[in-house]
C-alpha cells in the first residue's frame, strides 16, 4: 500500500472509530453507515429473494444520485446494495464522485452476485485506486455448483461466481468474502459446499466465507414469513456452530467482529430477538432506489423522500418519524432480525454495554 493511502486510511479510521465512541453513548448527529441500494435490478433468480421480481420502476437518475453523494458527504462506512449493482451503468461515474468527495469514508463494501467478472474488478479497482478506503467485496455463492444453480437460478453461475471471486483476490488491497445465504436448501451443505470451492480454488478456508441467514423483509427482499425457503432454527443452529468450530482464530478487528456477529447469529436464532441493541437511525439508516429512507433493511417502515428535501438525508434524519423509529428500534419494538448489515454497527456501537440477550 502507499504511503499516502495508508496515512490516509489511519486518519479515517481514526475518525471512524471515535464517532462509533460516541454512538456507545449517543445517537450521531448524521449517520456513520449508510446501505444504499441503488437498484432493484437482478439477473439472478434466487429462491430466498424476490428482488429480482420488482419492477426498477422511478429509481434514482443519475443526477439526482450525484446530488445525494454532493450532500452527504458525511459516511465513513457505505454499504452499496442491490439487486446487482453493477447493472447501474452510471456506477463508475457515481462511485467516483463518492471516491473523490467523501473524505471521511473508510469503508467501501459492495456485493456482487458474481456474474460480471469484468465490471466488479473494475469497480474495486477504481476506488482502490481514488479512495484510501478500505475496499470490501462479497461475492454470492450458495453450494458447490449444482446446488448453486438451482438455489441462484442461473445455469453456469457457480463458475462464474467463483471466476469473479479468483480475478477480485488478485487485486492488490482488495479484501474479498463468500457470502453464502441459508436456507432451507442449503442449511446442511456448509462444509460440503466450502470443501467443493477448496478442490477449485485451492487455500480458501472457511474464514473466507461469511454466513447469511435468509429472513424476511416485505420492502427489500419482498418476501414474507410464509415464504417456504427458510430453514428450521434449529438447522440453522447446527450449521453455524459447525462453521464457528471450522474457522481459524484471528485476533484481527474484522475477525473478531465475525465472530461476534456469528455468535449473535446463534443467540437470535435461539431467542428470536435481537442480541444487541439495534444501532438502525443511531448510527446508520438504509436508502432504497427510489430514495425512500428506511431504519433498516429489516423494517418496513418509510421515514420520508430524498426527492422532497433537495437529496439531503439531514432533515430525514433529524426529523421527528426518524427519531421515533430509533427509539422503537433501540427498545426492540421492531421486526427482529440479525443481517450483517444491521449486525456490524450495533456489534460496534454496544461495545460499552452489555448484550440483550445472555449469551449460554
Amino acid at each position: 500500500m502507499p504511503h499516502g493511502i495508508g496515512a490516509g486510511l489511519a486518519w479515517r479510521q481514526a475518525g471512524a472509530g471515535l464517532r462509533l465512541l460516541r454512538a456507545n453513548v449517543a445517537r450521531l448527529p448524521t449517520p456513520l453507515k449508510l446501505d444504499l441500494c441503488v437498484t432493484w435490478r437482478c439477473q439472478s433468480r434466487c429462491l430466498t429473494c424476490r428482488i429480482w421480481q420488482k419492477p426498477p420502476a422511478d429509481e434514482l437518475s443519475t443526477a439526482e444520485l450525484l446530488r445525494f453523494v454532493a450532500t452527504n458527504r458525511g459516511a465513513a462506512w457505505l454499504d452499496l446494495m442491490g439487486g446487482e449493482v453493477l447493472l447501474r451503468e452510471d456506477l463508475d461515474e457515481i462511485c467516483d464522485a463518492i471516491a473523490s468527495s467523501w473524505r471521511q469514508l473508510a469503508l467501501f463494501h459492495f456485493a456482487t452476485n458474481g456474474l460480471l467478472e469484468e465490471r466488479a474488478v473494475g469497480l474495486a479497482s477504481r476506488v482502490r485506486r481514488r479512495s484510501p478506503a478500505r475496499v470490501i467485496v462479497t461475492v454470492s455463492l450458495d453450494g458447490d455448483e449444482a446446488l448453486n444453480d438451482l438455489l441462484r437460478g442461473v445455469p453456469g453461475g457457480y463458475r462464474r461466481q467463483l471466476a469473479t471471486f479468483r480475478a477480485l483476490r488478485a487485486l492488490p488491497g482488495v479484501e474479498v468474502a463468500l457470502g453464502m445465504t441459508l436456507s432451507r436448501r442449503n442449511v446442511d451443505h456448509v462444509e460440503a459446499t466450502i470443501a467443493a470451492v477448496a478442490r477449485d480454488f485451492p487455500g480458501v478456508v472457511a474464514a473466507d466465507f461469511h454466513l447469511n441467514v435468509a429472513q424476511p423483509s416485505a420492502h427489500y427482499y419482498g418476501n414474507g414469513p410464509e415464504d417456504g425457503e427458510f430453514a428450521e432454527r434449529e438447522s440453522l443452529q447446527r450449521a453455524l456452530r459447525a462453521h464457528r468450530r471450522g474457522r481459524r482464530f484471528s485476533r484481527s478487528p474484522s475477525g473478531w467482529v465475525e465472530s461476534r456477529y456469528l455468535d449473535g447469529l446463534d443467540r437470535f436464532l435461539g431467542s428470536g430477538r435481537t442480541p444487541e441493541r439495534c444501532h438502525a437511525l443511531r448510527s446508520a439508516c438504509f436508502v432504497d432506489p427510489e430514495g425512500v429512507v428506511y431504519p433498516c433493511i429489516g423494517a418496513p417502515r418509510p421515514l420520508g423522500r430524498l426527492r422532497e428535501t433537495d437529496m439531503d438525508l439531514g432533515p430525514i434524519w433529524s426529523g421527528a418519524a426518524a427519531r421515533a423509529a430509533q427509539q422503537d428500534a433501540w427498545h426492540g419494538r421492531c421486526p427482529q432480525c440479525w443481517t450483517a448489515c444491521e449486525a456490524y454497527p450495533s456489534i460496534l456501537g454496544n461495545l460499552l454495554r452489555p448484550a440483550l440477550v445472555p449469551r449460554e
